[in-house]
């Protein structure tokens, strides 16, 4: 897969919420509802009449001005996409192919986990005649993606009235709306908490601009919602620079490491890496066995492996880390990409080393005299067997020749340097097969309990552009500037708990009590008893509009996003008036933010 391209803008006004913003701008048009797809990708705006619920009247703009129908190629893909008069029949889709090994027929997926005789490719690119790069059918990354997935197809609509965890791109001005800016106009050096002034060799893709695709694997990912495993281009960067590579990594077995609960003493200490460049793997190591082997009781089992196809007697390279008490597998999926030198050899993102170096007077002074890798993902061809933080090498020379050799070289490996990509899991649940649309519970993404790591692996992701905004709050922190942040890096404290992801307003925010706008509308009894008709629409929506606009894309309004929290026992500080009363249970005369009126100043009340 090719690297990724990302970017954001700034505008970040409210620096208490932007601390740990997942967000990145907003931005807009003078009339009609907000869409960042009326400017191309060069910031110029297109023609047209407006826009009404999210969705573009013309978007012929982006097609680079080509007859779609009549010159496109003969699946004619993007005819009749984009815009509000689009023909749904025109589209390719993947439906009604055979899909199974019994030929039934069925829908195949069009991000990713294609089939052998896949018609999937077609639902994006033009063979000859893409408007963009890679073959798209509309001009850019975001024109393509939006012209599906702005409602008017029936596909997942990030225009709509938003889910739960990602909010909205179609937010109407007069609800201050803001939106992750992601039709490529901007860097993502703009990212609050990123690389602001793009220092060089500190990692990331930090010059890139900003499209749907530097979150989104278009062709799949590891995690739901299809976000990306290398968003950044953090799955290849140090650990010391915002990334989750690691380099130096000791190769260590069952003679070296007989006891899962001693930690090694060695990987505390500084190793120089490949290109003798300073890095620490503290924590981590690669335990390398066969499996079946006599092992300490706390190592991997054939249980772990046995679903990958291996068994008995197959060499295994699992990365382990240290949990305070003893080595546990690490699963975070490794990344087998790799880069070229001057001489146009590959030099891989992850490699393991035997001590071997390039020669002195090597093609690529970058590379010359360092250390050689001589397992990679080119050389694992013969028995690799990939999973979740391991690679393993079946003991088949019959059907894998050249396996024994394989094995040999593993067996020499003493350090590997190891890109690492990024996994998400949501708590979803399907609500319609047929446009494969999912609900997302978001309050998994800080529940802990059954669901624990998931909120920790989501702020991580976030982390990846907004890399000083994962931190634990009461001390300093940051990768490119340093101050005293939010938590972010627990379950409880996550970034999703107060920020969308696509964009906001305020008929999605929330108060403190969590509730949106059609929730306080249908809430006769504690919000504004007597109000109705327009006149009540409008209350509510001015009690929910946000009097700090900003680009901070805040699940919650105003400080609403910091007083949902903080009148809970943990912040007892914050109830400095006489007429502060809590209880959490909606419906009982009390309420978070003060909306009761019937409250007495000066009077003890259940709950105070």
């Amino acid at each position: 897969m090719s690297k990724i391209k990302l970017s954001f803008s700034f505008l970040l006004t409210l620096m208490l919420v932007a601390m740990f913003s997942i967000v990145a701008s907003a931005a807009g048009n003078t009339t009609g509802t907000y869409n960042p797809a009326l400017v191309d990708k060069d910031g110029n705006t297109l023609s047209g009449t407006g826009v009404a619920d999210g969705k573009q009247a013309d978007d012929k703009g982006l097609d680079n001005s080509f007859n779609t129908i009549d010159k496109s190629n003969a699946n004619k893909t993007g005819s009749g996409v984009g815009g509000q008069n689009e023909n749904f029949s025109n589209v390719i889709k993947s439906d009604d192919m055979v899909k199974g090994t019994d030929g039934s027929h069925g829908t195949q997926r069009t991000h990713g986990e294609y089939m052998n005789n896949t018609n999937s490719c077609a639902s994006c690119h033009q063979t000859h005649t893409g408007a963009s790069e890679g073959l798209l059918f509309k001009d850019g990354e975001y024109a393509t993606c939006t012209a599906c997935h702005d409602g008017t197809l029936g596909f997942y609509n990030v225009m709509g009235t938003g889910s739960n965890s990602a909010g909205t791109f179609g937010g109407t001005h007069d609800g201050n709306m803001s939106a992750h800016l992601a039709n490529g106009s901007v860097k993502l050096s703009a990212a609050p908490g990123g690389n602001m002034k793009e220092v060089a060799g500190r990692g990331g893709e930090w010059t890139e601009e900003f499209t749907c695709a530097n979150c989104h694997a278009p062709h799949g990912s590891y995690s739901d919602r299809l976000l990306h495993e290398d968003p950044n281009g953090m799955g290849n960067t140090l650990v010391k620079d915002g990334g989750k590579k690691l380099e130096g990594t000791p190769v260590l077995d069952k003679t070296t490491l007989p006891d899962m609960k001693v930690k090694y003493a060695a990987a505390d200490i500084v190793i120089k890496d490949a290109l003798d460049q300073v890095s620490s793997t503290a924590n981590y190591i690669v335990y390398r066995f066969n499996i079946g082997d006599a092992t300490d009781t706390n190592a991997p089992t054939n249980a772990d492996y046995a679903a990958k196809g291996l068994q008995n007697g197959d060499v295994v390279l699992q990365l382990m880390k240290w949990n305070g008490t003893q080595y546990v597998i690490d699963t975070d999926p490794w990344l087998h990409e790799y880069d070229f030198d001057s001489t146009h050899t590959k030099h891989y993102w992850t490699a393991f080393y035997d001590g071997t170096k390039y020669a002195a007077n090597y093609a690529d002074p970058a590379f010359a005299g360092k250390l050689k890798d001589i397992i990679h993902t080119d050389s694992l061809k013969a028995g690799e067997k990939l999973g979740a933080g391991f690679i393993g090498v079946r003991n088949d020379t019959t059907t894998y020749p050249g396996a024994d050799t394989l094995i040999a070289n593993v067996g020499k490996v003493t350090t590997g340097n190891i890109a690492r990509g990024y996994v998400v899991k949501l708590d979803v649940s399907t609500v319609d097969a047929s446009k494969n649309v999912t609900a997302t519970k978001v309050a998994s993404l800080w529940a802990g309990g059954a669901n624990a790591g998931k909120g920790v692996a989501m702020s991580t992701w976030c982390a990846s552009c907004h890399t000083d905004y994962l931190a634990s709050s009461g001390k300093e922190t940051g990768t490119f500037d340093h101050a005293y942040r939010h938590t972010t890096n627990s379950d409880t404290y996550t970034c999703v708990r107060c920020h969308y992801a696509h964009g906001t307003d305020v008929t999605i925010m929330r108060d403190a009590r969590g509730l949106t706008y059609d929730q306080i509308n249908a809430d006769t009894t504690n919000y504004f008893p007597g109000v109705t008709g327009d006149a009540r629409t409008t209350m509510v929506k001015d009690y929910l509009l946000d009097k700090n606009p900003s680009s901070a894309l805040k699940r919650y309004t105003n400080m609403a996003v910091c007083w949902g929290c903080h009148t809970s026992s943990h912040s007892g500080g914050t109830r400095n008036a006489d007429s502060y009363k809590y209880d959490t249970t909606p419906g009982v005369n009390t309420d978070r933010n003060g909306i009761d009126n019937t409250q007495t100043p000066n009077t003890p009340n259940a709950g105070y």
